[in-house]
C-alpha cells in the first residue's frame, strides 16, 4: 500500500511540473496542443501532425508583457519601441532560447471565452500557422490583455530551449 501511495505522489508530482499553472494557461495549451495533432496546409508549406507543446511560465510571461504593450499603447506589431523584439522579451524572462517565434492578434470577439476564434485566425495565416506547427517549438506560452476601449490583444510565444 505504501508503495502505490509512493508512486501516486510521483506520478502527481511529475504532471504538475509540466502542467499550466491555471485553467486559462490549460486551455491554452489544450488549443494549440490540438491543432498541432492534425496535419495541415500552412499557406503553401505542408505540416505532418506535430509533437505537443509544453507549457513554460518564462515564454507565458514574455506573451503576457507584450500583450499589456499593445493594449497600453495601442500599437500593434511583434517589436514595440517601448518593450523590444519578441527575442528581447524573451531573453529578459532569463529563458535561454534556441528557436522562437512570436504569433499576436487583435479584433477578434470581445471576450476571452472565444479563444477559437483567435486560434483559426492564426491557422488562416501562413506565417502564424507556420509557427503553430514547427516542430522546432517545444515549448509555448501565451497571454492577453484588454485595452482601455475593450480591445483584447493576444500575443503567443513558442520556443524551445538550449
Amino acid at each position: 500500500m505504501v508503495y502505490y501511495l509512493l508512486m501516486l505522489i510521483l506520478l502527481l508530482s511529475a504532471c504538475a511540473q509540466k502542467a499550466p499553472p491555471d485553467n486559462q494557461a490549460r486551455a491554452f495549451l489544450d488549443a494549440v496542443n490540438l491543432a498541432r495533432s492534425t496535419a495541415r496546409e500552412c499557406g503553401t508549406q505542408s505540416f505532418a501532425a506535430t509533437p505537443p507543446l509544453t507549457w513554460s511560465p518564462q515564454l507565458a510571461q514574455a506573451a503576457q508583457a507584450h500583450s499589456d504593450y499593445m493594449a497600453q499603447t495601442g500599437k500593434f506589431g511583434h517589436e514595440g519601441i517601448g518593450d523590444g523584439t519578441p527575442a528581447e522579451r524573451v531573453s529578459r524572462t532569463g529563458y535561454s532560447w534556441r528557436s522562437l517565434g512570436e504569433n499576436i492578434a487583435w479584433g477578434q470577439p470581445s471576450s476571452i471565452l472565444d479563444l477559437q476564434a483567435v486560434m483559426q485566425g492564426w491557422l488562416g495565416s501562413p506565417g502564424h500557422c507556420s509557427n503553430l506547427m514547427n516542430p522546432a517549438f517545444t515549448q509555448v506560452g501565451m497571454a492577453w490583455s484588454t485595452s482601455s476601449d475593450d480591445r483584447i490583444y493576444w500575443t503567443q510565444v513558442l520556443a524551445a530551449p538550449r
